[in-house]
């Protein structure tokens, strides 16, 4: 009986550790992005900094975890929604927007495909092979006053207004319209 338990506890640690990364590994093929963590500090001199508020509506591009979203919410009081792709790092998201109360949403769905008009802030950590769609999606969707925080690479075409050098030899680059 015992080891009829065990074998079960194994093989649902298995199929939970091939559905993470079945999961992960398709959000990478549709984006050819990785999952790529955001250092905290990094997150609480870009709030700081730009004095992100509970007025602002930020969207997370490609919001992994839900890390940033988390934290900006929790730093700021701002409306925070994540959009990814892998379903794992959403369900986990979710469970831990519930958990702790958070009123952070989470999209299991491509941010190309969605309406951005609704932030006046969007943040996203991509590769310089979608930054040409991202900056022409934020030129014609965003409202006047809204910003981009492009952390490391960023637009092709647009001057940013600001940069910033964060820990770690990481940079933010800051557009608005």
């Amino acid at each position: 009986m015992i080891l009829y338990t065990v074998l079960i506890v194994i093989l649902l640690f298995v199929l939970i550790e091939l559905f993470v990364i079945i999961s992960e590994f398709v959000a990478y093929v549709r984006t050819r992005v990785p999952f790529v963590p955001t250092h905290t500090k990094d997150i609480e001199v870009i709030v700081k900094e730009l004095k992100i508020s509970s007025s602002d509506v930020f969207y997370d591009l490609g919001s992994g975890n839900g890390k940033v979203v988390f934290l900006v919410e929790k730093l700021s009081g701002a409306k925070v929604i994540g959009f990814e792709l892998s379903w794992w790092t959403v369900l986990y998201a979710k469970i831990k927007a519930a958990v702790t109360g958070s009123k952070a949403k989470f999209i299991n769905r491509n941010f190309f495909n969605q309406d951005w008009s609704g932030a006046n802030i969007i943040y996203c950590y991509l590769y310089p092979p979608l930054m040409a769609r991202v900056q022409e999606k934020f030129m014609s969707q965003m409202k006047p006053g809204s910003m981009a925080i492009v952390r490391d690479f960023p637009f092709p075409t647009m001057a940013h207004s600001e940069k910033y050098f964060l820990p770690k030899d990481h940079e933010i680059y800051i557009y608005r319209i």
